[in-house]
């Protein structure tokens, strides 16, 4: 069985049948206490939905070979906390880039980069929408459990304006609906990493 942890191949127990029975075997007996798998790549390919039923129900002959990277949980949280904040950041940036763009009549432009930033909002708003142990921050103009509502009407106007074409209502919906969101998200993570650093 070709299975590798960190790049160092591993002896797999012979009653390991399913790429399930693996994983559960890799997380309970071989990892150390405070370590976690970070990446999955099944046949030579990286698989996000490693967890997913029907891939755990594989036979592990149809997913080798098999490379997990593992890390340290507190840092691997550390880390990811630190590239959210990095990617929030990037999106309000976006945000007044779209508005620019716009106000110069570069619409092609906008809006490419506009689904772009749509893409990553859907991302965040899959993020927040879990239960994590999220920090509120006593100050955000929008809690948690607000976004998803905010969210709903800003795309609504978001999508109405882009219909017709009114660029200076995408403007609006994008500075007075969609930053105030994002604004909050960013709230969240840095109450949260303050919480666990």
């Amino acid at each position: 069985m070709d299975v590798k942890i960190n790049d160092s191949q591993i002896t797999v127990p012979v009653e390991m049948s399913t790429w399930g029975d693996l994983l559960d075997w890799i997380e309970t007996d071989y990892l150390k206490a405070g370590q976690c798998i970070t990446h999955v790549y099944l046949g030579g390919n990286e698989s996000l939905n490693y967890r997913d039923s029907l891939v755990c129900g594989k036979e592990i002959e149809e997913v080798t070979p098999v490379a997990i990277k593992s890390g340290d949980f507190d840092s691997v949280v550390r880390e990811s906390m630190e590239e959210l904040d990095q990617e929030i950041k990037a999106s309000l940036a976006s945000v007044s880039q779209i508005v620019h763009l716009l106000e110069n009549r570069k619409e092609e432009d906008a809006y490419r980069r506009l689904g772009h930033l749509l893409d990553s909002i859907r991302i965040f708003f899959t993020i927040f929408s879990e239960d994590l142990g999220w920090i509120e921050a006593p100050d955000a103009e929008i809690s948690r459990k607000e976004s998803s509502a905010a969210l709903e009407r800003a795309l609504t106007q978001l999508v109405k304006a882009q219909e017709n074409h009114y660029w200076v209502s995408i403007c609006d919906v994008l500075e007075y609906e969609i930053v105030p969101i994002l604004e909050s998200w960013q709230k969240l993570v840095e109450e949260t990493r303050e919480c666990i650093a």
